[in-house]
């Protein structure tokens, strides 16, 4: 039962073609009923990466609040590895509040507050996936001289962030993504799309990147 939930339509997948494979970083659902049985998400992210010969997987939206981000790394870069250089690195500022109160996860005051928290943890995660040793004291993180070996087994292992925060989150895709998990109507997101553009402008990033 448990490599039926796992994996046989994972395999498929890669078989039949598609490009990536995502999960979901919950530890409650968020569809139905939330104590329904689900699995947590970088662990099930090593099993795909064993079972699966070719097709990139990631979570498409991984929840800052829940782990700090050296250990998000150290996490992602496994799965780079057992998956031959298929990994990608889903960010978002986290929206359940329910799965954090059970589990005595810090949801912060606001959302405004957990975005800066992504943008303070995908800056650190940008500079160890490209090897370098990262000091840091900010108002959410701290390290001292952090380095990880092994590297990526990808020269650039990408960053995904999720949302649609004009203000905040684009931003930080302008800073740090190299791919934009968004959602709309074709109208919003060729606006948001333009919002983003500017906040590339704004940070020196060339858009097609």
């Amino acid at each position: 039962e448990i490599k039926k939930r796992l994996g046989i339509s994972r395999v498929r997948a890669d078989t039949l073609g598609y490009d990536s494979l995502w999960a979901w970083d919950h530890l409650y659902a968020i569809f139905g009923d939330p104590y329904q049985p689900i699995f947590e998400a970088y662990t099930t992210l090593a099993a795909w990466a064993a079972m699966t010969e070719r097709i990139k997987i990631g979570l498409m939206v991984g929840a800052i609040t829940m782990r700090n981000p050296g250990l998000v790394a150290k996490s992602v870069v496994t799965v780079d590895h057992i998956s031959n250089g298929r990994a990608m690195c889903g960010l978002g500022g986290a929206w359940f509040e329910l799965e954090h109160t059970a589990h005595g996860i810090d949801f912060g005051s606001s959302v405004g507050q957990r975005l800066d928290w992504m943008d303070e943890a995908a800056g650190i995660l940008r500079a160890i996936f490209d090897g370098e040793t990262v000091t840091h004291d900010g108002p959410r993180y701290h390290t001292e001289a952090l380095v990880h070996h092994p590297r990526p087994v990808q020269a650039h292992l990408p960053i995904v962030i999720g949302g649609e925060g004009e203000r905040k989150t684009l931003r930080s895709v302008a800073k740090y993504a190299d791919i934009w998990n968004g959602g709309g109507t074709v109208e919003l997101l060729a606006h948001k799309g333009d919002v983003l553009r500017r906040h590339c402008d704004d940070v020196g990033r060339d858009p097609a990147t």
